[in-house]
């Protein structure tokens, strides 16, 4: 595209993911435009700070909602901060302690998140999914008023991205068709890494076929209609798991990725 939100080429991406959040009430287009205005001169340690003071100053937002009892504002507020919070890390290998300020700010995003799914009608359950001797953790989002087994959607995320995108690109409109949606952390993904120090690997079907298992588990989930959806690095790992597990009904690569060596 030729209009650029900001010189930084990965800064520009960042800012376009977070507009594209707004769709699902993960972002605010003002906030996010005026974030990224504070910014467009700044370097990596302006952006963790600006997005970091924009997320904070709207998880606020979300308390003062809740203890109105303002149900929707506040929910919508707890997956905005959530969003912009996971976007100031982007930057936090540019400040100074790294590994200090991430281990403050990572928590601050996922406690967002948890309050955003708390509030979420009905409430999500919070899943672990046996993997290895350890777990993976989740959540699985369902649609209000559903009962009995339902289509399911597997939300892979991809390498970096905090598991709110993960809500607003793919969980979020599967929900609103009436499935419900599996969110998790895999190896070398956000709680995965920065709790446990759980790498990345390539044999992606290790990790799908426990999180399929889990799922033909449970008596809500249609055995017949489990999909799997992967987005950005993702759109590596998802064909690598089909290769090997074939109880999934339907699957999305986006995009599909060949060679990651290539990025």
């Amino acid at each position: 595209m030729t209009c650029r939100l900001h010189e930084n080429v990965q800064f520009d991406y960042e800012i376009r993911v977070a507009l594209g959040s707004a769709w699902r009430q993960g972002a605010d287009v003002g906030e996010v435009l005026a974030t990224a205005a504070a910014v467009a001169d700044g370097d990596g340690k302006a952006w963790f700070a600006a997005w970091a003071e924009l997320g904070r100053r709207v998880r606020e937002q979300a308390e003062r909602g809740a203890a109105e009892e303002r149900t929707v504002s506040a929910r919508d507020a707890w997956l905005r901060a959530a969003g912009y919070l996971g976007t100031a890390l982007v930057g936090v290998d540019a400040v100074a302690e790294p590994e200090k300020r991430l281990g403050e700010v990572f928590p601050e995003h996922r406690a967002c998140f948890d309050r955003f799914l708390r509030s979420w009608d009905p409430p999500a359950e919070p899943v672990s999914i046996p993997y290895e001797g350890t777990s993976l953790p989740g959540y699985l989002v369902s649609p209000p008023d559903a009962s009995g087994p339902l289509p399911t959607l597997i939300v892979n995320n991809g390498s970096d991205g905090p598991v709110s995108s993960a809500w607003t690109l793919l969980g979020a409109p599967a929900v609103a068709r009436g499935c419900r949606a599996l969110l998790f952390d895999g190896p070398g993904q956000q709680s995965m890494l920065f709790a446990q120090g759980v790498p990345f690997r390539p044999d992606w079907k290790n990790v799908v076929t426990p999180v399929v298992g889990f799922l033909l588990a449970r008596p809500d989930v249609d055995p017949r209609r489990i999909a799997l959806a992967g987005i950005s690095q993702a759109g590596y790992w998802v064909p690598r798991a089909l290769a090997f597990e074939h109880r999934i009904a339907a699957a999305v690569a986006d995009p599909g990725v060949v060679r990651v060596v290539d990025s």
